[in-house]
């Protein structure tokens, strides 16, 4: 659903349900991402995780941080990891569009 209403502003995305294998291809083509929208519960690797490895790789890369469990994280763990941004899910199609173009500066 979240990359139906990205294509819907006109973003073009790459979705992958393992974070492993996000992170393998983003390790690959760095150059192909603009942002990196993740959700904190995933199997194997948690959200925060990801992120940090992914601004290893690409230090000024923004990163969306989706969460339906609030209480799991804290605002430091977040700011820590080098989050740019956090939406709750359900996610509402205008915060996502908002959140794009303010890291994006469309």
């Amino acid at each position: 659903m979240l990359g139906e209403m990205l294509r819907h502003f006109g973003y073009l995305s790459v979705i992958r349900n393992d974070p492993r294998d996000a992170l393998t291809l983003f390790a690959r083509t760095p150059e192909r991402f603009d942002a990196a929208i993740l959700d904190e519960i995933m199997p194997a690797l948690r959200g925060t995780e990801l992120a940090g490895q992914l601004l290893q790789i690409k230090n000024h890369i923004p990163v969306i941080l989706l969460t339906g469990h609030g209480g799991l994280i804290t605002l430091d763990q977040i700011r820590a990891s080098g989050v740019r941004a956090t939406l709750i899910k359900p996610v509402l199609k205008e915060q996502l569009r908002l959140v794009m173009d303010r890291l994006l500066k469309r």
